[in-house]
């Protein structure tokens, strides 16, 4: 069994003026985002964490260092944990009142180049496959749209029936994994709960009695 852990990114410069992107090296935390992210460091303190993963994308990047720190490891960028490839909407602002994905559900709108929800769905499960065979739990610093779409696929919802899952920045959402097998634990969580540590705990115990 594997416990993998996904993190929302901290609140970054994007999310403070409202903007798109998928940019790699733009957009860094702002200083709320880096005290979430220590944050969120604290309460993973929790988990005996064999390995943390990053989207390369900057401000994830930056949560994940930030973690690694906290914990002792080093973070090991993975390209299927990247931002939504957004097309023509990469680095234009959004009005959230009158949010792009209604407009896009609506028809209103077209977005070129726009990554498809299936693809993000099998990248992002082609990575928690990946990690799979590690025992303990794993973090993977990801995206909303990504991190949405994993549950999504575990769910069984499209873009659209997927569009209220909130996710906040830095929170935690622990997706199990056994015999191919996903179970959601928690989804956009400030903590982890008791019953999921007292889960891996009795795993692990079970792995060292072997």
């Amino acid at each position: 069994m594997v416990l993998v852990i996904f993190i929302r990114h901290g609140h970054s410069v994007s999310n403070q003026n409202r903007i798109l992107s998928h940019d790699i090296n733009n957009y860094p935390l702002t200083e709320e985002g880096q005290l979430q992210a220590k944050n969120v460091a604290k309460e993973l303190l929790k988990l005996k964490i064999t390995k943390i993963f990053t989207s390369p994308i900057l401000r994830a990047y930056q949560t994940a260092t930030i973690i690694a720190n906290e914990l002792g490891q080093i973070p090991i960028i993975d390209e299927r944990l990247r931002e939504r490839y957004l097309g023509d909407l990469n680095n234009k602002r959004f009005d959230p009142s009158d949010h792009w994905k209604i407009r896009l559900i609506k028809g209103q709108i077209e977005v070129k180049g726009l990554e498809p929800w299936e693809s993000m769905q099998k990248r992002v499960t082609e990575f928690v496959n990946s990690v799979s065979n590690e025992e303990g739990a794993v973090i993977a610093v990801s995206h909303y749209d990504p991190i949405r779409a994993l549950i999504g696929h575990i769910l069984g919802l499209d873009d659209i029936s997927a569009f209220g899952i909130s996710l906040p920045n830095a929170s935690i959402t622990a997706i199990e994994v056994e015999d191919k097998k996903f179970r959601i634990h928690s989804i956009g969580s400030p903590v982890l709960s008791q019953e999921l540590l007292n889960r891996l705990n009795r795993y692990i115990i079970t792995i060292n009695q072997r």
